[in-house]
Protein backbone atom coordinates (compact mmCIF):
# COMPACT_ATOMS: atom_id res chain seq x y z
CA UNK A 1 0.00 0.00 0.00
CA UNK A 2 1.46 3.71 -1.07
CA UNK A 3 2.52 5.37 2.08
CA UNK A 4 0.01 8.38 1.30
CA UNK A 5 -2.70 6.23 1.28
CA UNK A 6 -2.59 4.30 4.68
CA UNK A 7 -5.18 5.25 7.83
CA UNK A 8 -2.28 7.20 9.59
CA UNK A 9 -1.84 9.48 6.83
CA UNK A 10 -4.99 9.95 5.98
CA UNK A 11 -5.46 11.16 9.63
CA UNK A 12 -2.66 13.63 9.79
CA UNK A 13 -3.99 15.09 6.54
CA UNK A 14 -7.77 15.55 8.34
CA UNK A 15 -5.64 17.55 11.12
CA UNK A 16 -3.74 19.17 9.33
CA UNK A 17 -6.34 20.90 7.28
CA UNK A 18 -8.43 21.44 10.48
CA UNK A 19 -5.62 23.14 11.98
CA UNK A 20 -4.81 25.23 8.52
CA UNK A 21 -8.74 26.22 9.03
CA UNK A 22 -8.60 28.81 11.40
CA UNK A 23 -5.79 30.49 10.11
CA UNK A 24 -7.51 31.17 6.79
CA UNK A 25 -10.90 32.35 8.26
CA UNK A 26 -13.16 33.10 11.05
CA UNK A 27 -14.86 29.50 11.69
CA UNK A 28 -17.08 29.15 14.65
CA UNK A 29 -18.81 25.85 15.63
CA UNK A 30 -17.18 22.05 14.67
CA UNK A 31 -19.78 21.06 11.28
CA UNK A 32 -18.77 24.33 9.58
CA UNK A 33 -15.22 23.90 10.44
CA UNK A 34 -15.67 20.32 9.18
CA UNK A 35 -16.96 21.45 6.15
CA UNK A 36 -14.57 23.61 5.51
CA UNK A 37 -12.12 20.98 4.98
CA UNK A 38 -14.39 18.57 3.50
CA UNK A 39 -15.35 16.02 6.27
CA UNK A 40 -18.32 14.67 6.32
CA UNK A 41 -21.03 15.29 10.00
CA UNK A 42 -20.51 12.40 11.80
CA UNK A 43 -16.01 11.78 11.12
CA UNK A 44 -15.91 15.75 11.27
CA UNK A 45 -17.93 16.11 14.42
CA UNK A 46 -15.42 13.51 15.81
CA UNK A 47 -11.78 14.63 14.54
CA UNK A 48 -13.55 18.27 15.91
CA UNK A 49 -13.71 16.85 19.17
CA UNK A 50 -10.62 14.72 19.50
CA UNK A 51 -8.14 18.14 17.96
CA UNK A 52 -9.86 20.44 20.76
CA UNK A 53 -9.21 17.88 23.44
CA UNK A 54 -5.91 16.95 22.76
CA UNK A 55 -5.15 20.66 22.47
CA UNK A 56 -4.97 21.40 18.96
CA UNK A 57 -7.51 23.24 18.37
CA UNK A 58 -9.14 26.43 20.95
CA UNK A 59 -11.48 28.62 20.76
CA UNK A 60 -11.09 32.48 21.14
CA UNK A 61 -13.71 35.07 23.55
CA UNK A 62 -15.94 35.21 21.00
CA UNK A 63 -16.11 31.28 19.72
CA UNK A 64 -13.85 31.09 16.96
CA UNK A 65 -11.49 28.33 16.43
CA UNK A 66 -7.96 29.29 17.19
CA UNK A 67 -5.07 26.68 17.25
CA UNK A 68 -4.43 25.50 20.40
CA UNK A 69 -2.02 24.97 22.96
CA UNK A 70 -0.30 21.85 21.91
CA UNK A 71 0.48 23.25 18.57
CA UNK A 72 1.88 26.49 19.55
CA UNK A 73 4.24 24.45 22.09
CA UNK A 74 5.34 22.53 19.06
CA UNK A 75 5.51 24.93 16.63
CA UNK A 76 7.13 27.83 18.80
CA UNK A 77 10.04 24.78 20.18
CA UNK A 78 10.42 24.23 16.54
CA UNK A 79 11.49 27.96 16.25
CA UNK A 80 13.22 28.39 19.75
CA UNK A 81 10.53 30.27 21.36
CA UNK A 82 8.67 27.34 23.64
CA UNK A 83 8.35 29.30 26.46
CA UNK A 84 6.32 31.79 25.24
CA UNK A 85 3.75 29.21 23.79
CA UNK A 86 1.79 28.88 27.30
CA UNK A 87 1.20 32.32 28.79
CA UNK A 88 1.23 34.13 24.96
CA UNK A 89 -3.24 34.22 25.01
CA UNK A 90 -3.83 36.10 28.28
CA UNK A 91 -1.18 38.75 27.11
CA UNK A 92 -2.59 38.82 23.38
CA UNK A 93 -6.13 39.12 24.94
CA UNK A 94 -5.53 41.97 26.95
CA UNK A 95 -3.12 43.71 24.05
CA UNK A 96 -5.87 43.84 21.80
CA UNK A 97 -8.54 44.78 24.45
CA UNK A 98 -6.26 48.09 25.09
CA UNK A 99 -5.77 48.77 21.67
CA UNK A 100 -8.96 47.42 19.87
CA UNK A 101 -6.31 45.80 17.49
CA UNK A 102 -5.55 42.66 16.02
CA UNK A 103 -2.55 41.25 19.07
CA UNK A 104 0.02 38.72 17.48
CA UNK A 105 3.36 36.73 18.66
CA UNK A 106 5.30 36.25 15.41
CA UNK A 107 9.05 35.31 14.56
CA UNK A 108 10.63 37.27 12.50
CA UNK A 109 13.85 35.17 10.26
CA UNK A 110 15.18 36.04 6.54
CA UNK A 111 13.01 38.71 5.72
CA UNK A 112 10.14 36.86 6.44
CA UNK A 113 7.88 36.97 9.54
CA UNK A 114 5.87 33.98 10.56
CA UNK A 115 2.93 34.63 12.39
CA UNK A 116 1.85 32.39 15.53
CA UNK A 117 -0.87 32.90 18.19
CA UNK A 118 -2.41 35.95 17.67
CA UNK A 119 -5.81 37.55 18.84
CA UNK A 120 -8.18 39.54 16.61
CA UNK A 121 -9.36 43.03 17.08
CA UNK A 122 -13.00 43.74 16.64
CA UNK A 123 -15.48 46.39 14.24
CA UNK A 124 -13.40 48.04 11.44
CA UNK A 125 -9.94 46.62 13.61
CA UNK A 126 -11.20 43.62 12.86
CA UNK A 127 -7.70 41.42 11.11
CA UNK A 128 -6.98 37.79 10.64
CA UNK A 129 -3.42 37.66 10.24
CA UNK A 130 -2.05 35.36 7.63
CA UNK A 131 0.38 32.73 8.90
CA UNK A 132 3.24 34.03 6.38
CA UNK A 133 4.61 37.75 5.45
CA UNK A 134 7.86 38.77 3.65
CA UNK A 135 9.41 42.15 5.01
CA UNK A 136 10.35 44.70 1.92
CA UNK A 137 12.48 45.84 4.17
CA UNK A 138 14.18 45.00 7.38
CA UNK A 139 12.77 46.32 10.84
CA UNK A 140 14.24 49.43 12.25
CA UNK A 141 14.04 49.29 15.94
CA UNK A 142 14.49 52.04 18.53
CA UNK A 143 16.18 52.37 21.91
CA UNK A 144 13.04 51.09 23.46
CA UNK A 145 12.82 47.93 21.07
CA UNK A 146 9.51 49.06 19.24
CA UNK A 147 9.46 49.31 15.67
CA UNK A 148 6.79 49.95 12.56
CA UNK A 149 7.14 47.48 10.39
CA UNK A 150 5.62 46.80 6.57
CA UNK A 151 4.23 43.07 5.69
CA UNK A 152 3.76 42.28 1.95
CA UNK A 153 2.42 38.54 1.06
CA UNK A 154 4.77 36.07 -0.25
CA UNK A 155 6.67 36.80 -2.99
CA UNK A 156 5.09 40.95 -3.31
CA UNK A 157 7.29 43.18 -3.03
CA UNK A 158 4.06 45.87 -1.94
CA UNK A 159 2.70 46.03 1.71
CA UNK A 160 -0.06 44.70 1.85
CA UNK A 161 -0.18 45.18 6.23
CA UNK A 162 1.78 47.81 8.76
CA UNK A 163 2.33 46.52 11.70
CA UNK A 164 4.07 47.64 15.44
CA UNK A 165 6.39 45.18 16.82
CA UNK A 166 8.15 44.83 20.17
CA UNK A 167 10.97 42.65 20.48
CA UNK A 168 10.81 39.84 23.19
CA UNK A 169 13.74 37.70 22.53
CA UNK A 170 16.48 36.66 19.82
CA UNK A 171 18.06 33.55 19.10
CA UNK A 172 20.90 33.27 16.95
CA UNK A 173 19.18 34.26 13.87
CA UNK A 174 15.74 34.89 14.61
CA UNK A 175 13.60 37.82 17.07
CA UNK A 176 10.23 36.62 18.35
CA UNK A 177 8.13 40.01 18.70
CA UNK A 178 4.97 40.74 19.86
CA UNK A 179 2.95 43.27 17.86
CA UNK A 180 -0.40 44.73 16.82
CA UNK A 181 -1.64 44.90 13.01
CA UNK A 182 -2.42 48.42 11.92
CA UNK A 183 -5.87 48.71 10.27
CA UNK A 184 -5.49 48.68 6.37
CA UNK A 185 -2.08 50.35 5.38
CA UNK A 186 -1.96 53.43 7.92
CA UNK A 187 0.98 54.53 9.09
CA UNK A 188 2.10 56.36 12.42
CA UNK A 189 1.53 55.13 16.10
CA UNK A 190 0.85 57.55 19.01
CA UNK A 191 2.85 57.36 22.35
CA UNK A 192 -0.54 55.44 23.85
CA UNK A 193 -0.09 52.68 21.20
CA UNK A 194 3.74 52.03 21.86
CA UNK A 195 3.17 52.75 25.42
CA UNK A 196 0.77 49.21 25.75
CA UNK A 197 2.81 47.21 23.30
CA UNK A 198 5.66 47.79 25.10
CA UNK A 199 3.46 47.32 28.52
CA UNK A 200 2.92 43.90 26.94
CA UNK A 201 6.05 42.87 25.87
CA UNK A 202 7.04 43.30 29.32
CA UNK A 203 4.30 41.48 30.88
CA UNK A 204 5.06 38.47 28.58
CA UNK A 205 8.98 38.16 29.21
CA UNK A 206 7.74 38.43 32.78
CA UNK A 207 5.62 35.36 32.71
CA UNK A 208 7.77 33.23 30.03
CA UNK A 209 9.20 30.03 31.72
CA UNK A 210 13.10 29.68 31.23
CA UNK A 211 14.58 28.14 28.21
CA UNK A 212 16.51 25.23 29.80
Amino acid sequence: MDKADTPYDKAIDIFEGLLEQPLQKTVSGPLPLARAVGLATTSGYRAVAIAESEGLLSRSTEGAYLRGPSTLTAGLSALGFGEFALVAEPVLIRLRQSTRLTAFLGVLSDGTCAIGPFSSGRGTTFVTPRRHYSLPTAPSFDPDRLAEIALAHQFEAVAAQRAVISTVSERQNRQCVLGVLLPGAREGTGNELRSELAKAADLLCSHAEKPE
